[in-house]
């Protein structure tokens, strides 16, 4: 008779117990989806550049005659740039390196001195993207010993990836329609959206000017033909979407 009413009990127990457990679950009710892939391209010509500028100089004796010699180059540089730029239209010119250093010369495990050499690197930032054969010309015929990192930009990009953004959601809306209706189901609303590389894919245009250095003198001259003929290019700008709806 014990053992009969232990077994009611206990079987009232887990009949409790798994009644309980019933009402309080919140198991996740399942979702099916659809997720679709989209992607914008636009094709703009850049309308600013920049350009580094490279003044270098060296003396055997003296590194203030190197830093003043420096100086005097790059001041010129700096000057006779002014006009071919417009700050107005947020155009500048700013050094972006400088450096002074010692240089050795070594003979097996001997190191002896040899000279002292400046190194001063100027930006110039422009949209005045027809005046650029002109400064590197300008720039040379002053005394630079370098010109390099030449790099084309749109200067209002956040406003085409903002256009090519919306654009690709749009066409990532199509696509899912289009799927849905082909596996006759319905969309319900937007569950995820992933945005996939916003960045600039660049097509750049280098230039690099003889290095006036390594032709033996800083006072070498410029040939006539030395003007360059720079193309722009064209810029492409894109943007992706991963998203993800739901269905029923």
């Amino acid at each position: 008779m014990k053992k009969s009413l232990l077994v009611i009990a206990m079987a009232s127990a887990i009949g409790i117990s798994s009644s309980v457990y019933a009402q309080n679950c919140t198991c996740p009710e399942q979702t099916n989806t659809i997720t679709v892939s989209a992607n914008a391209v636009k094709e703009v010509t850049p309308d600013t550049v920049e350009i580094n500028i490279e003044v270098q100089t060296e003396d055997a004796k003296s590194m203030q005659k190197a830093m003043t010699d420096n100086n005097e180059i790059s001041q010129k540089i700096l000057t006779g740039l002014k006009s071919a730029i417009k700050p107005e239209d947020g155009d500048y010119i700013k050094t972006s390196d400088f450096r002074a250093d010692s240089l050795y010369k070594y003979n097996g495990n001997k190191r002896s001195f040899d000279k002292y050499m400046v190194t001063n690197n100027v930006i110039v930032h422009t949209k005045s993207i027809e005046n650029l054969p002109a400064v590197i010309e300008k720039a040379i015929s002053l005394g630079a010993t370098g010109i390099s990192n030449l790099n084309f930009s749109v200067s209002n990009y956040d406003k085409y990836r903002d256009e090519l953004l919306t654009l690709a959601i749009q066409k990532a809306g199509k696509q899912a329609q289009t799927a849905a209706a082909a596996a006759n189901v319905t969309i319900k609303g937007v569950k995820d959206i992933a945005i996939v590389n916003n960045d600039n894919i660049y097509s750049r245009t280098r230039y690099t000017a003889v290095n006036l250095k390594a032709c033996g003198s800083a006072d070498a001259a410029v040939p006539e033909a030395a003007t360059p003929s720079i193309e722009p290019g064209i810029i492409k700008i894109q943007a992706g979407v991963n998203m993800t709806y739901s269905i029923k």
